[in-house]
């Protein structure tokens, strides 16, 4: 189940901006470590504005357009997955119980 999360982070139209700019590379315009955006497209964080309104702006810079929207929709979008990812799977029940 975690691979399925971790394929569906990266299909988003900011996970793509991420991962065709480098999250290394990334991480060193923002001054941030490269942990911090893991964690982002993981869906375990969202960033600060003033650092979406630099993403953006590196964005532009390569082409694409990135609203905070996309960037912040993201981790919805990721957490709206793992809900659906997670109920695709039925409980079981304990055995002798």
């Amino acid at each position: 189940m975690r691979q399925m999360v971790r394929r569906r982070c990266w299909k988003s139209k900011f996970a793509r901006f991420v991962q065709a700019y480098g999250v290394e590379s990334l991480a060193l315009q923002l001054d941030v470590r490269p942990s911090a955006i893991y964690h982002w497209i993981r869906g375990a964080h969202t960033s600060r504005p003033s650092l979406c309104v630099i993403i953006q702006r590196l964005a532009r810079e390569r082409g694409y357009r990135l609203t905070m929207d996309e960037i912040y929709g993201h981790r919805l979008w990721v957490k709206a997955g793992e809900i659906k990812v997670a109920s695709a799977h039925p409980v079981q029940e304990p055995l002798g119980g």
